[in-house]
Order: structure tokens, then sequence, then C-alpha cells
């Protein structure tokens, strides 16, 4: 009788010792001494009232389970929580704010445009920085939308709206603006370039749109990958927030983008979302938005829409200004795995600017259409050049594309013919020709030799991984 008694003290001790190790932990609803996925589908079930309530799944302690409970859990799953972060001291939220009102936008738009608020805290501490009068650097990189494409004026464009709250807000500061935007260029081209147009400049803030340049690839999506993971691993480590806009029809390559976005947690914001919605019912279902009124062609914003797309934008910059004594501007290590192969570490771009070729042959430079190397004739001799990594590839003027017959050369090896079986991807301005590929960097001797019709080269784009 003794030893059943001393047993079920036994058995009731270990299950308190095990309730007060699981409570030891928020959000461990299974006990595992761990906060998983599985947590936080526990977490979305009692929210969504399929389970019983479980209060160790009110993380934040408001006295329900709701799904800001569940998306805790899941971040802090993911890594980008600590248990100790769970019950979070604020949720932020994105009002509009007047000027956005007055672009036409309203609140549900911009609801619907908060692809995710993603980690507030290098936007804390760059208008903190901002705050105490030190000059900061906002950034900008994409293609021709966000050069500010069918704007009037330079001050129309969108990029130029988010700096004008940037100035606004910060009168005493110094504000610098660097827009890298670049016209008929996918993120293939901006990652090769990132360097030398956008993080010399050292930005405290940078916006990154490809989202109609860039198409639903592998190849597009690893070269967004890169570019990102090199922007937000920069020396300056800047805010950084993703930015998707759209094509006539409400396209754009935000799936491929929305999951590198979420990877590294960052803020994303969907012009498309917001806006196509309401464009697409208007001439049968009473939308508000008249594509021609917010778009010039097929992909340009007008002025109107210019000013819609900056003001989003603001609208996040403003939510969490609003709160910056709520908000953490402890900044989280950028995670060292990576989404997709991160072919795309260290890149050149060897173009007009940087290189002297080894010879011009029958080359000349041409200034027009992207400032190539042109070569116009039948028999011209080679442009030969010199590169140094473990994959390249040559951006040639596309609109000869079709036409041109060309070889390239690679350490004298086999003629690599520019065409379809060699060709890449066809955006914008463009061609991109995939030429060669290895796992070890060094120098190679690229030559280019026109055999009939048109050629231009716009360099070299150069890679290779450390």
């Amino acid at each position: 009788m003794k030893k059943i008694k001393y047993l079920i003290a036994l058995v009731l001790a270990l299950s308190l010792l095990t309730t007060s190790v699981a409570a030891a932990i928020p959000g461990d609803l299974d006990g595992d001494d761990a906060i998983t996925v599985s947590d936080a589908l526990k977490a979305l079930r009692i929210a969504a009232q399929l389970d019983p309530y479980d209060a160790a799944a009110d993380v934040n302690s408001n006295g329900s389970v709701d799904v800001f409970d569940a998306l805790q859990l899941l971040r802090c799953a993911m890594g980008f929580l600590t248990p100790d972060g769970l019950a979070g001291d604020f949720e932020l939220t994105v009002p509009i704010t007047e000027a956005a009102l007055a672009t036409g936008l309203e609140q549900f738009m911009v609801d619907r445009g908060m692809t995710s608020l993603g980690d507030p805290s290098r936007f804390v501490r760059v208008m903190r920085k901002a705050q105490a009068g030190e000059p900061i650097t906002v950034g900008f990189i994409g293609g021709s939308v966000t050069y500010g494409g069918a704007a009037t004026t330079q001050y129309s464009r969108w990029a130029r709206v988010v700096e004008a709250w940037w100035k606004k807000t910060f009168p005493q500061t110094q504000i610098n603006y660097v827009n890298a935007g670049q016209s008929g260029t996918p993120s293939l081209f901006g990652v090769h370039r990132v360097e030398d147009d956008l993080l010399k400049y050292e930005p405290d803030f940078v916006v990154i749109e490809f989202g109609v340049n860039d198409e639903l690839q592998d190849w597009q999506r690893d070269a967004y990958a890169s570019l990102t993971r090199r922007i937000i691993t920069s020396p300056s480590q800047p805010a950084t927030l993703l930015f998707f806009v759209m094509n006539e029809g409400g396209t754009n390559a935000q799936a491929d983008q929305i999951p590198i976005g979420n990877f590294y947690d960052l803020p994303m914001i969907s012009y498309c979302d917001a806006v196509w919605p309401s464009v697409i019912g208007y001439n049968h279902t009473g939308g508000k938005f008249n594509w021609k009124d917010i778009c010039a062609d097929w992909v340009h914003p007008t002025d109107a829409g210019h000013a819609m797309c900056g003001e989003l934008i603001n609208c996040y910059l403003e939510a969490v200004y609003q709160n910056l004594d709520k908000l953490s501007s402890e900044c989280k290590p950028v995670r060292e795995d990576t989404p997709v192969p991160y072919y795309y570490q260290n890149t050149k771009w060897y173009n007009y600017r940087n290189t002297t070729p080894v010879s011009m042959g029958g080359f000349v430079r041409y200034l027009t259409n992207g400032s190539s190397w042109q070569a116009n004739g039948n028999g011209a001799d080679p442009l030969i050049l010199r590169c140094y990594g473990s994959r390249i590839i040559m951006p040639i003027q596309q609109s000869e594309s079709d036409t041109v017959k060309a070889t390239v050369t690679i350490d004298g090896g086999d003629p690599i013919w520019l065409d379809k079986d060699h060709l890449l991807i066809s955006s914008g301005r463009y061609a991109y020709y995939f030429l060669y590929d290895s796992e070890t960097p060094a120098w190679h001797t690229v030559e280019l030799t026109l055999l009939e019709g048109v050629v231009s080269c716009g360099g070299l784009f150069v890679s290779w991984q450390d």
C-alpha cells in the first residue's frame, strides 16, 4: 500500500514538474520546451475556435487567443523572436495618412497593400538617427518605374514623394537622395550594379522595386534574393522595404519575391494589391480608378499613380514614426542561411565606364541605347575583354538579339553562339546570354565576334561566391 501511495505521489510530482517547465516558456503548447511551428498551428486553431482556449497561447496576455498570437509564435519558431520577446510590447498598425487620402487611397486599400509589416527595428533606428540630426541617405533601386518613368517632373516621382516625407518629418536633418532606378532592367542587372549605383553611398533606408521588370523565373528569383541579401548585409545595414508595382492586367513578380521578404522578415508593400482591385471594376462594377488616370501606358504611373505609390509607402513610415517610443531599435542579426543559392554574392559589371578592352577590334563605343560596344557589318575583328569571376553573362541589345549572328569564346575555347540555347532571359533593354559557369573564380579572356548584322554589347556581368 505504501509503494502505491509513493508511486502516486511520484507521478503527481512529475506532472507538476512537467507543467511548470511548459509554463516557463510562454507559447509552448505541447510542452516540448521549445517554440515550434506546431505551437503556432495550435494557436491558430484556437484563434479559429477549432480547439478550446489555452492560456499558454495568449502570448500577449490580452485575455484571448488571436491571429497575432499565432503569428508571434511563428516568428519565434523561425528565429525572428526570442521566447522573451513573444508578448510583444506593441502591435504596429498602419492608419492611412491625410496625404494618402488626398491621392484617392482609402484605409481598406492601405490594409490590402501592407503585404507584411515585417521587423521595423531598422526603421526605428534610422528614424532615431534622423531625430538626432545626423545626416541620412535614402536610396531606391529598380527599373523605370523607380527611376520615374512618365512622371511630368522629377519631384512627381514616387521615390521623390518618399524622400519628401523624410524631409518634412526631419526638417533639421540633411537627407541625401540616391535613385538607382534604371529603365528596362531586371534584378539580374540590379545585382551586378548595386555596389556602384547604390551601396557605395552607404544608404540608411532602401526601397527595392523589381516587381514588373522581373518575371516568374528561377534565375530572376535567385538574382532578386541575392540583391536583397547584398543590401541588408551591406556595411550601413539599411532599413529595407520591398515594393511591388504592377503591369496593366494587375500582374507582377511578387509571388516569387514575397517569400524572400518573409525569409528576412522585411516590410513589404504591394501597390498592386492595394489598387488593382479598385481598377478592374471601373467600367463595369463601379471600381474607383480608371487605369488611364493612374498609368500613362502599360506600366508607368501618371503623376497621380506616382503619388499613390509614394504615399502608400509613407503610410508605413508614418506608422513607425508615430510609435517610436513603443518600438524597439534592437536589430536582429541577418540569418546566415539563404532562401535560395547565393549565386551573386560578389558581382561586377564590366562596362564602358570601368573597363578598357584588351582590343576594340572592329567595335566602337556606342553611347545610345545603353552605352555599349557596337559592331556593324560582317567580318569585324573581335571585341576582347578580360574579367574575373566564375559565372559570366553577356547583355546584348534586345532589339538586335533576334537577328544578330555572333559567337563568343572563353579562354580560347569552342565558339558559343548567341542564340536561344544560351539565352538566359530577355527583359527590357537587354537579352542576357549565359556563357560560363564554374566553381572557382579566375581571370578569363572573352572574345565577341560579329558574323552578320549589328551587335551592341553591354559588357559582362560576372559573379562569384566566397
